[in-house]
């Protein structure tokens, strides 16, 4: 009875530690135009996930219908095995900015999202969770100038994320 009171209580302070990991994520601070969201974006850095392991050259096509957004999402295997696909739908949380949605997995898992931060004229879109636990680094292009990726990147850093973990998508390594 000891040890599993103190297993419990050691799980339960590994948890609260790992919630210290990672800060809050930035509140977005630009509107974003909905509707010139919509269509493919391509993945090129993210901060590690479980769902995205073996993930190589992801991409994301989103439509929108009022503030109802879908998104799918497809994932070349790195690993030789069949891609993935990923499906959800949701909505904008913040009609008027526009820059935080949640959306649903298989009908049961969702997920809020948070375009932290973007530049409309570079074609780039960072996209995080609002725990900070997760980013991505998202281009309308697949293979964008260096100097956006590089702008892109340098945005991770100063909004208190760790560039450092970034790994990059697919052939788009830098």
């Amino acid at each position: 009875m000891v040890h599993r009171i103190s297993f419990i209580f050691a799980a339960l302070a590994a948890c609260a530690f790992a919630g210290l990991a990672a800060a809050a994520a930035p509140q977005p601070k630009q509107r974003v135009d909905a509707q010139s969201y919509t269509g493919r974006w391509y993945e090129i850095a993210r901060i590690p996930n479980r769902l995205q392991r073996n993930c190589a050259a992801p991409y994301v096509d989103y439509t929108l219908d009022g503030i109802k957004v879908r998104a799918v999402q497809r994932c070349s295997p790195a690993n030789g095995r069949s891609g993935r696909i990923y499906r959800s739908s949701g909505r904008i949380l913040d009609p008027g900015t526009n820059a935080k949605v949640r959306l649903t997995f298989a009908g049961f898992w969702s997920q809020e999202y948070w375009i932290v931060e973007h530049d409309a004229a570079a074609g780039w879109a960072l996209v995080g969770d609002p725990a900070g636990r997760w980013l991505w680094v998202m281009f309308r292009d697949p293979t964008p100038p260096e100097a956006a990726r590089d702008a892109a990147v340098a945005r991770v850093a100063t909004l208190g994320y760790d560039a450092r973990r970034l790994e990059f998508a697919g052939a788009r390594r830098g």
